[in-house]
């Protein structure tokens, strides 16, 4: 497949191409703009999935319709070792000051071998920024009468 169908395009091809539907390959072709060889290899793999093409009433379920699992290297990166990045973040306000390779290497010294880009991605899939929030000193008594002294004679 070149391109990627979804599950209703894939529901009409079954549909149309089962003896229940009536059409030709080449028809449903015309009809839905896809290659003749899509349409069979869904069809097909339809079939493998548990359809039964000749029974009434014609049942469509997801299973015969959802996409294939992807291949790929599985993640390294488990729930328990994203914990503990957030954890040495949130831990204290200095966590929030040292970097991504900082935070690595502590992990590693206590036996998680982790890399600084992970610990990056990590945080910044957790809402974490590359800035520290600014804080906003509060007001002294003092400020808050020369502000309202302020208000006042300026009315």
């Amino acid at each position: 497949m070149t391109r990627k169908t979804d599950v209703a395009t894939r529901a009409l091809i079954v549909t149309l191409k089962s003896p229940l539907g009536g059409k030709t390959t080449a028809e449903i072709a015309e009809i839905t703009g896809i290659s003749i060889r899509t349409i069979n290899s869904i069809y097909v793999r339809a079939i493998e999935r548990g359809l039964d093409p000749n029974h009434r009433p014609l049942t469509l379920r997801d299973e015969y319709l959802r996409d294939a699992d992807r291949a790929g290297r599985p993640k390294k990166q488990t729930d328990e070792r994203r914990d503990e990045v957030i954890a040495k973040v949130r831990r204290d306000r200095y966590g929030r000051e040292k970097s991504c390779a900082d935070i690595a290497g502590e992990l590693c010294s206590s036996g998680f071998e982790i890399s600084a880009t992970t610990v990056w991605r990590i945080l910044r899939k957790a809402g974490f920024r590359k800035t520290k929030p600014t804080r906003k000193p509060g007001l002294t008594k003092k400020m808050r009468q020369a502000r309202l002294s302020w208000c006042l004679q300026h009315q």
